[in-house]
């Protein structure tokens, strides 16, 4: 029956298999890069909600980084810790920076050579 069909005819329907297995590979890629980007905001979204770096115990040394869980400190664990307490010196006033790294102190001695 194949070599009754003229062969222009079989070469068009070879045409349209490979259009439609080639369109089936593309389209099944992009929905893969699709689903693994999804997956990969969502693990981020996660990561985004351990709260161990805004937590009071948290020491930021990389050698013991949580004084009351040091083996759970920045997992995924950490994530509903029972311990977290909000550290509330996250955020200082500029003011307040620079005079704690300024090299001068605000008392300064008095000169006895003038006061009188």
């Amino acid at each position: 029956m194949i070599n009754s069909l003229p062969e222009e005819i079989l070469q068009s329907i070879a045409r349209t298999i490979f259009m439609i297995g080639m369109i089936s590979l593309i389209t099944i890629g992009l929905r893969n890069f699709y689903l693994t980007f999804q997956s990969g905001i969502n693990y981020v979204k996660r990561l985004h909600q351990i709260p161990c770096s805004r937590c009071t115990f948290f020491t930021g040394d990389y050698r013991l980084k949580c004084t009351v869980h040091p083996y759970s400190a920045l997992t995924e664990t950490a994530i509903n810790c029972s311990d977290y307490e909000a550290n509330n010196n996250l955020v200082k006033p500029a003011l307040q920076v620079c005079e704690a790294n300024s090299k001068y102190s605000h008392s300064q001695p008095k000169n006895p050579a003038t006061s009188n």
